[in-house]
């Protein structure tokens, strides 16, 4: 089988040839990489590695897709300034009828979060009242990168979080997310349905768009999504963009790197296909066969592997490690190992290692 078509069967939860391995690195580690390497990209390595791609909307290609695409109503004035001794931090404002928001990032990461009173609240939710997402055709977006891959992998649209990870995330943060939902529980519900009724939109979006699978991008985990939140929004709100995806005839992944262990019985009730990211201990709390046991023997799974094992730990460990971890069951499973390098540099006599391994299971 080619990789797109092991990869295509793990998603479809149909028997492979072999074992699958994905990768996902960035210019932290391809950067690095020597001599006639050098300029190769994710693609690239990944071909050199023997490796299938499961490409996160072309991650390291410099593809990018347009749709769903968001869109304030009109009575809401955004703006983006940039400190000019510090280009890294970025201010970006909203002017609403109910008073202006602000926010502050660094590289992307939050420092000061926009809605943090109650009064940003009632302005956030006017703002989402009037909020659309529009359907860009994308078709050739995906064309191209499928033309990047070849026969060697699948692109997959990744793309969130929803609601609730959002607001704990990007807009609120988890210390004001909690104060202000249980001092102000009824308006905060409001808020959190009103986004999620706009978001459905972006479901159904996702669902028509010319990709093979489209995979929620949640980050879920119980150190800051307790179980009772989680079966009150999280829950429903992923069942709808699975629900979305089947009607479509389309597998629906939910990306959760974080410690999900005390939530799946409640991820089982979503009908999802699989879960992306899915961490053993020591950095998550899931071993992959618990998830096996909880959700079903046919869940697919792209496993991250954990780097204690491949990164912080020794060289000649990986391969006996892989040897004890990818148990009969694993094996049987829909599954694919995936060593996630993403922000930080590898070396590649790290990523060899587990070429090596592989090749020895063909």
């Amino acid at each position: 089988m080619t990789g797109r078509q092991r990869l295509s069967a793990i998603l479809r939860k149909k028997p492979i040839d072999r074992l699958s391995w994905v990768p996902l690195m960035d210019h932290h580690t391809l950067d690095r990489l020597p001599g006639s390497m050098k300029d190769m990209t994710m693609s690239d390595f990944c071909r050199h590695l023997g490796a299938d791609i499961f490409s996160l909307d072309g991650w390291a290609t410099g593809g990018a897709f347009s749709s769903p695409r968001f869109c304030w109503p009109l009575n809401v004035k955004e703006s983006c300034s940039r400190d000019e001794q510090n280009p890294d931090l970025a201010t970006r404002e909203w002017k609403t009828s109910k008073g202006k928001l602000t926010g502050m990032t660094r590289r992307g990461h939050p420092m000061k979060y926009a809605v943090d009173t109650i009064e940003a609240v009632r302005a956030y939710r006017e703002m989402w009242e009037g909020a659309t997402f529009s359907g860009p055709d994308d078709t050739e977006a995906l064309a191209t990168m499928d033309k990047l891959l070849g026969d060697d992998g699948v692109v997959t649209r990744f793309w969130g979080p929803s609601t609730i990870p959002r607001l704990l995330e990007e807009d609120m943060g988890m210390e004001n997310f909690y104060l202000l939902y249980f001092d102000h529980p009824e308006e905060m519900d409001g808020l959190i349905r009103t986004m999620h009724e706009r978001e459905l939109q972006a479901f159904e979006l996702l669902a028509n768009g010319p990709w093979e699978s489209a995979t929620l991008c949640e980050n879920t985990s119980s150190f800051y999504i307790s179980p009772e939140i989680y079966k009150k929004y999280n829950m429903p709100h992923q069942r709808d963009f699975v629900q979305a995806m089947h009607l479509a005839g389309k597998p629906a992944i939910l990306h959760m790197c974080g410690h999900v262990r005390d939530l799946l019985p409640l991820i089982r009730e979503t009908g999802c296909d699989g879960i992306h990211a899915l961490t053993p201990p020591p950095t998550g709390n899931t071993p992959w066969e618990m998830a096996l046991d909880a959700i079903g023997e046919d869940l697919v799974i792209f496993a991250c592997l954990d780097p204690t094992i491949w990164i912080s730990g020794k060289i000649e460990e990986i391969a006996p490690t892989l040897d004890r971890i990818m148990t009969p069951r694993i094996r049987k499973a829909n599954f694919a190992l995936a060593p996630f390098a993403d922000g930080i540099p590898v070396p590649l006599e790290r990523f060899e290692a587990i070429k090596k391994w592989f090749e020895k299971q063909a």
